[in-house]
Formats: structure tokens, sequence, C-alpha cells
């Protein structure tokens, strides 16, 4: 990464945020919510509470814990060719998710989002090269809730060949998630072609089923994103300096007990903190959130931690002028960051509403931003000494060779080209992908065994 800004915390920020951490881990301590979490705790030597689903985490088990986690993380796909490696060399774009409405592409209606229009979500983010990894963008609401989860991972698999990420929300869905995977990739053994996400509840709170889960998924190597996100002045101290140190505690809580049930179990830095609105109630946040969630990332560097940060988000309903100036500053405060992990591509209105047409044009603006911060090539051949030599005082460049080679190699278009908008861009690309994309492959006989579990899995819930 060629450009960054100034950090936001100091090393004596960082030293200070770290041992308060570590003091409140052990004084105040967590509540897990489930008494799993607890007796994996207390084999290692941690106090625990069983009436109340609390556990205090001395610091020496806090800075094993840290000791164990890898920097780099494989995020595996079905189609090994696009698994992704988060080794802080450079960001991946992944999908917004947890959306409840989307824009019908063709009517422009807006409705309650169904299995069918998750379905094409994730075709289109199959379709977009700048999504890398594939997020549950919405709800499939057309779906019993006891198997709406394994519908989501069901409809992903099948739609594309990349990295999915979703939350799994209790134990009793891992082995079949597991099998999903199997008939996905044509295997009779499990390879974590999906990571989870852990989100905690603020404050100082973990949630039992999801807890639960993740513990079955950490014994599987699978890859956790631990997202606390806490709201400035509701759930978390008013002050960025407090809600970044609540938000610290809450996620190395999730990150001591997944290396404890398994040591070396993949660990993500999500940087969910965000603040209330003190006019409206809302969630959301000013400009002193994009500090917040600097300041975050910057900690997970101290711990050498993959990270994961908010990028091309908007409150906006409308591709508008509000959509392009939010997510153009979020998404390049999230490239300078260093950030392995640029998250929020597809979403509208405080990422409740798909947009196709959105998933388009933030791919585009994922395109813009990639190349504005890479390093210039100033080696001999590029900065073309012999030939400003040879055209001397007052000559021109169209007509040399250099020129010709070098437009036809690595010449970058005008985005958008003349006469086009963006939005007339997003549209015509989003129409072209809604009609003609086809999804990859499936191993024969996959689709037949999603439907097979998904029903054992009816069967068998509650």
């Amino acid at each position: 990464m060629s450009l960054s800004i100034s950090p936001v915390l100091t090393r004596m920020d960082i030293d200070r945020i770290h041992q308060h951490s570590l003091d409140l881990l052990e004084e105040v301590g967590i509540d897990y919510k489930t008494p799993r979490a607890l007796q994996v705790l207390e084999t290692f030597g941690c106090s625990v509470d069983y009436e109340r689903n609390w556990a205090s985490i001395p610091r020496e088990v806090v800075e094993w814990a840290l000791q164990q986690a890898p920097r780099v993380v494989k995020l595996a796909a079905r189609d090994p060719e696009r698994s992704v490696i988060l080794d802080g060399r450079r960001p991946h774009h992944t999908t917004d998710s947890q959306g409840t409405r989307v824009i019908d592409l063709e009517s422009g209606d807006l409705h309650d989002s169904t299995a069918k229009d998750l379905e094409m979500g994730f075709r289109f983010a199959d379709a977009l090269d700048m999504v890398e990894i594939v997020n549950v963008m919405i709800s499939a609401s057309d779906k019993p809730g006891k198997l709406r989860n394994l519908h989501h991972f069901a409809l992903a698999f099948s739609q594309t060949s990349k990295h999915v990420r979703s939350g799994v929300h209790h134990a009793g869905e891992v082995p079949f998630l597991v099998e999903l995977v199997k008939a996905a990739t044509g295997q009779d053994y499990f390879t974590p072609i999906f990571s989870a996400v852990d989100c905690t509840i603020s404050p100082l709170m973990h949630d039992g089923p999801m807890t639960e889960a993740c513990i079955e998924l950490a014994k599987l190597e699978v890859p956790i994103m631990v997202y606390p996100m806490p709201l400035a002045g509701g759930t978390s101290p008013v002050t960025p300096g407090g809600t970044i140190l609540l938000h610290n505690i809450e996620f190395l809580s999730g990150l001591v007990l997944f290396q404890l049930v398994n040591p070396g179990t993949p660990i993500i830095y999500g940087t969910g903190a965000s603040q209330l609105d003190m006019h409206t109630g809302r969630y959301g946040g000013s400009a002193d959130g994009h500090s917040l969630r600097l300041g975050l990332t910057e900690l997970a560097k101290f711990y050498h931690l993959p990270c994961n940060i908010g990028g091309l988000s908007t409150r906006s309903h409308d591709l508008d002028a509000q959509y392009g100036s939010e997510a153009m500053l979020q998404g390049l405060i999230a490239y300078l960051s260093g950030a392995d992990e640029i998250y929020s591509i597809g979403l509208l209105g405080d990422a409740q509403i798909l947009s196709y047409e959105k998933m388009v044009a933030d791919n585009d603006f994922a395109h813009q931003l990639e190349t504005t911060v890479k390093p210039l090539n100033l080696d001999d051949t590029h900065l073309q000494a012999d030939l400003i030599k040879k055209v001397g005082i007052g000559g021109h460049y169209l007509k040399e060779a250099e020129t010709r080679n070098f437009t036809r190699k690595e010449y970058i278009p005008i985005w958008p080209p003349a006469n086009k908008t963006i939005n007339g861009l997003a549209r015509e690309r989003a129409l072209e992908i809604y009609h003609q994309h086809q999804p990859p492959a499936l191993p024969e006989g996959a689709e037949q065994q999603f439907a097979s579990i998904i029903e054992q899995a009816n069967l068998e819930f509650p």
C-alpha cells in the first residue's frame, strides 16, 4: 500500500487500552450466556460463576491466547483459485450483510427480501470481480425461521464458488453445515469454505447460542470474525476512547474462548463499533466515527491479527450524491487504514436495502480506489529519461512507440467514460448480470443433497 494516514492512536494510547482491557477482563469479567463457554474457561484457570454465566479472565490467559491466533488467515473457497489470503498485503472486499429489503431490478419496487432475491444477490457477488468474500446479504424471509440460515448457506454454495460468510445461530446447525459443505465440494471430508461471525452483545456479553456454535466451529478450524457492535452513548461510553476500550474487551473475550477451544483458530478482528445518533436515537454516526474504527484497526495491527473495517456503506436509499460521498470517503479511509477486509458492498439505507445496481457501482468504486492508492512504478523503463532526452524541448510524445506500447498495456481509462454516468453504467451492467450470468456448477447431485440435508434438519430442529 503506497499511501497511508497518520495513526489516530499513539503507541502509548494502544498500551493503555490494552492494559485497561486486561484489567477489566479480570476485574469485571464477561457474561458468556452459556455454561459451555464457562466449562472451557474454567479448565484453563479462569474464575467462573455458573449462575450468572460469568467468567473472569486472567491477563496471562489473554496474553497466551493472543500468541496462538495466526496473523495470516486463509479463507478457502469452493473454487480453490478463488480462496483469499488475509496477510496484510492488500484489502479484500466483502458484500454487506443482514439486510431485510430489496429493490427489484426490473420494476424498481421495494419489498421484503426473499430466497429468490438472495439467490440473485449471490449470483451478482459471484460475477463482480472485486467481491472476494460473500456475506449473506439479506434474509430469505419466505423460508421457515428455524431452517432459514441453512437455506442461506445452501443458496450461497449453489450460486458462488467464492468464500462465504455468515453468523451461525446455534450449535445444532453445525453438523448440517458440515454436510452442506461436503455436498458443495464433492468431498467426503470437511473443508472450511465459509467463515462465521460471532457478534457480542454490548456491554460485555455474548450471545449464548451463537457462542456455542462458534465453539463447535473453532474445533473445525473455521475462521471466526469476532464482531462487537457497541453504540457510543447507548451500549458503550459516549466517548470514542471509551467505546474503543469496551469494544476491545469484548473482542478479546471472544478470541480467548476460541483459542482455548482450539489453539490456532483463525480469528479476524471485526470493527463494528458505531454511535447512537443523539438527535434521533437511531443507529449511525458522525464523522468522528471514522477515527473510532481506525483506532480499532490499529489495535488489530498491534495484536498482529487480520482486520475487517467498513467501507462503501451509506445511509442513503438511492444512488445519489450522499451515497457517492459517503461510500468514497469511507472506502478511501478503509484502503488507507491498511485493513485486510473492506466490508459493505451492496446495501443502501444503513445496511437494510439490497440494491443490485449499488453492488455494481460499489464494484466500480472499488476499482477506482485500488487504482488511486497503488504505488507508482518508477523503474528506468517507466521513468523514460532516454525518451525525454530524445524528444527534447518542444516536441510531443503521441507518435512515439513507448506511448503506444504503454497505453496498450497500462493505460487506465477515465471512469465513467465520456457521455456515460455512474448510475447508467451500473444499471446497464446489472441488467447484463441479471439476464446472463450463470453460477459455477455444483458437483452432480449436490442440489438434491442440499434438499435432503435441510429436510433432515427440519425433522431434528424443534
